[in-house]
């Protein structure tokens, strides 16, 4: 397909391994992994100066067991890499992508992947977790994520992979039947975007008197937590299957569900996952363990051992019908999305506001919250760093106020630092307006 030779080498490369090894025995998957593992913590040791700072090379060379190479490794965070970034990067500007994420705790970072490799073997990953569910490289998809069309469209066409993206920002019971004439318009195959907004758009169409006149194969739900109420209402209105994976900004590690379960399988092929103990346990009584991750996809930028933040349960099954042999977590922990309420009391995704808001000034935070109380008004605290201009400052607002309209006030405060839950994790958005009624209202 003409489609997948202009994905590059890298991809074609990636997804061709995927297919030849989907299927092998624990032991050689392991071995797999391993030699993966091993290639990245010797490049990382003998090309990225952080590591080239603190490591024995000559010891890292005459060690080949991967996994006690890699204890040598030091653990990392967000703050460690914000305190020394140039010393993780490696490679010319043509080659260094930047990217930027808040994440679930809205520390703020800055990153660099590979323009030439990264994102192309992360398609063939994410096409192939899509595969399970019936998609190809081509099918019609209609997108509700941080994609804003031009104003004076209300669905954008991605000609090269066929996504009709739609905007995640003016979703109402004002506006649903405009969403619901461009789906009967396009009759995409497949339906793409945040669980949140999804799960809002279903409960529109309940009360909705234009109906859908064509079924999605199926709904696929990244980038934020999906929860067993929305799965269900989302594969009841639209009578398909909710699929739903894990990953992050970063590129570490990636886990999608198969064909016969809602556990997360994660790609061996990809990164390499550890699981450390934190001593607690949930509700039902199960280990919840941090997730830590070292990706393979991304020489200018390698993190090893990085804390990503997120937390998991393992599944004791390790076995599936599906008759892959990867790693299988029950549920990732920690990215449970919010809403914000406007002056007309619909919702705003927080994850679409965020997502949307990704300007350069957050280079010049350390971390950032956003408070809700009241309806229509919206309260954001920043915490700068060393990096912050107000020139940039006074962008992202004119932005945001641009972005919002008249659906939102906000408001901008600087802090000293940031506002911890008592567990002491830092969190994005504190909403204390009731939610749940909101949404009931919607039908």
């Amino acid at each position: 397909m003409i489609r997948e030779f202009l994905l590059s080498y890298p991809y074609l490369q990636r997804k061709k391994l995927i297919r030849r090894t989907e299927y092998w025995p624990t032991d050689k998957l392991k071995e797999l992994q391993g030699s993966f593992l091993l290639g990245i913590l010797r490049y990382a040791a003998q090309n990225i100066p952080y590591y080239q700072k603190m490591l024995d090379l000559n010891e890292l060379n005459h060690t080949t067991e991967p996994y006690e190479l890699l204890a040598k490794f030091p653990l990392i965070d967000k703050k460690e890499i914000r305190k020394h970034l140039n010393s993780f990067v490696r490679g010319n500007r043509i080659r260094k992508l930047r990217g930027l994420t808040g994440g679930s705790s809205g520390q703020v970072l800055i990153f660099y992947c590979d323009r030439f490799t990264t994102r192309q073997r992360e398609k063939a990953f994410i096409f192939d977790q899509w595969s399970r569910v019936g998609y190809k490289l081509g099918d019609s998809i209609f997108s509700l994520r941080a994609r804003t069309p031009p104003k004076d469209q209300f669905v954008q066409h991605d000609h090269f992979f066929n996504i009709y993206h739609a905007s995640s920002f003016d979703i109402s019971k004002l506006n649903i039947k405009k969403y619901v004439y461009y789906m009967n318009k396009i009759q995409p195959k497949f339906l793409h975007g945040y669980p949140s907004i999804i799960y809002q758009i279903a409960l529109l169409l309940e009360r909705c008197k234009n109906k859908l006149n064509f079924n999605y194969k199926a709904v696929l739900c990244g980038s934020e937590k999906l929860f067993d109420y929305q799965r269900k209402k989302i594969e009841s209105v639209f009578t398909a299957r909710v699929y739903s994976w894990y990953g992050h900004s970063e590129y570490l590690a990636l886990g999608g569900e198969c064909e016969h379960s809602q556990t997360l399988h994660f790609y061996p092929q990809y990164g390499y996952t550890e699981l450390l103990p934190t001593g607690t346990k949930n509700e039902e009584g199960k280990e919840i363990y941090e997730l830590v991750a070292t990706g393979f996809n991304n020489q200018v930028m390698p993190l090893i051992r990085y804390r990503t933040g997120d937390y998991a349960t393992l599944s004791e099954n390790q076995s599936c019908k599906c008759n892959r042999n990867y790693l299988i977590i029950d549920e990732v922990i920690g990215r449970e999305q919010e809403f914000f309420v406007d002056a007309n009391g619909s919702l705003i995704s927080a994850t679409v506001l965020i997502d949307e808001a990704h300007y350069d000034v957050f280079m010049g935070l350390e971390s950032f919250w956003i408070h809700q109380d009241t309806p229509g008004v919206v309260e954001i605290f920043l915490v700068k760093n060393e990096r912050y201009q107000d020139e940039l400052f006074h962008l992202m607002k004119n932005e945001m106020e641009a972005l919002v309209g008249d659906r939102l006030r906000l408001h901008f405060s600087f802090v000293d630092k940031a506002q911890k839950t008592p567990s002491g994790k830092a969190k994005v958005v504190h909403q204390e307006l009731d939610i749940s009624s909101y949404l009931r209202n919607i039908t």
